[in-house]
């Protein structure tokens, strides 16, 4: 019976996940509820910060943890008088970065790991994640004249997945060293899913260090949700791309495998400005760092599942978390 339960809970996730990643169904930041004005101003952020005149644009990326960032970010900037124009949702890191730099967005939140090898282009890491992140603020700002403000409390990171159900010899799979062996003895079950930016960023590189290679023609490029499904039903691929926050991995039930040398880096989030915006509205930084203090790994983990498989909106997850933690009334 717990068999048939676990079974039926894990394919009601997949066929919510589904649904939810077709072109036209509900996608996070979509159609929600927004705090009320007398919300905004019953809480801690507006009695303890005061914007009032101040205008900003706040980005995201398109993925659900990227926008109920963005979106919290915009509800505490009301509530502390800001008047907030939201360009949550763009699509793709590059873009972002290229209107947070352009002016076409004031501020959005990245990970450190980001930034150090996209934007300032090294290829060597650092394995303390705090390290990580003071070493990509002061050379971001230095080189690039952007400021990084937190960070926040959690750290994510990319990994591979597989379905922890696998039969043999899929199973016996459980660190990214393990690659390279089974592609060779097993090349038609060497499938993989991925999204573009992972796809052009990371996977070359992930090969090239585990020396694993994955035939060019098992290759799927899909939206990063659809990883989760496909990867869970085992088709058309046995491994997927996956974030380590994302609440889809143990709701789908896939087994993540060790990152055994540690290639993929731990990347703490932070909020981004240019430094002139930040140097206009120097509060930026102690509300940044004040909402960061409550966005632990726990939390934003939580967050991502009410809207991934609860089919919540990030608008309305965004308000519970500011009211929650008494932020706004």
């Amino acid at each position: 019976m717990a068999l048939r339960v676990n079974l039926a809970r894990r394919w009601f996730a997949l066929v919510l996940l589904l649904a939810m990643a077709l072109p036209g169904c509900a996608v996070a930041g979509a159609g929600g509820t927004e705090p009320t004005p007398a919300e905004l101003a019953g809480g801690s952020l507006a009695s303890d910060f005061d914007l009032s005149g101040a205008q900003f644009i706040v980005g995201s990326k398109e993925f659900t943890e990227s926008v109920i960032l963005g979106k919290i970010t915009i509800y505490a900037l009301r509530a502390a008088g800001a008047t907030v124009t939201d360009q949550t949702g763009l699509s793709g890191t590059n873009i972002v970065r290229t209107a947070l730099q352009s002016g076409e967005v004031d501020m959005y939140w990245e990970y450190a790991g980001t930034g150090w090898s996209l934007f300032l282009q090294h290829t060597d890491t650092l394995p303390d994640p705090q390290q990580q992140f003071e070493a990509t603020a002061t050379e971001d700002l230095q080189e690039n004249g952007v400021r990084w403000l937190g960070p926040a409390r959690f750290g994510n990171q990319y990994a591979i997945a597989r379905r922890s159900d696998a039969p043999p010899p899929l199973a016996s799979v459980d660190e990214l060293s393990g690659l390279s062996g089974f592609i060779a003895e097993n090349p038609d079950e060497a499938t993989f899913c991925g999204a573009a930016e992972f796809l052009d960023r990371e996977f070359l590189a992930m090969q090239d260090a585990y020396g694993a290679y994955f035939p060019p023609a098992q290759v799927y490029q899909n939206d990063f949700a659809l990883g989760f499904v496909n990867v869970a039903k085992g088709s058309p691929c046995n491994f997927a791309e996956v974030f380590t926050t994302d609440a889809r991995l143990e709701s789908l039930e896939l087994t993540v495998l060790r990152d055994d040398k540690n290639f993929f880096l731990t990347q703490l989030a932070a909020l981004t400005t240019r430094e002139e915006v930040h140097q206009q509205h120097p509060q930026l930084g102690a509300l940044a760092t004040l909402l960061g203090e409550k966005l632990t790994e726990d939390t934003v983990i939580e967050l991502n599942g009410l809207v991934d498989l609860e089919g919540r909106t990030a608008e309305e997850v965004a308000a519970q978390f500011l009211r929650e933690n008494g932020f706004i009334g």
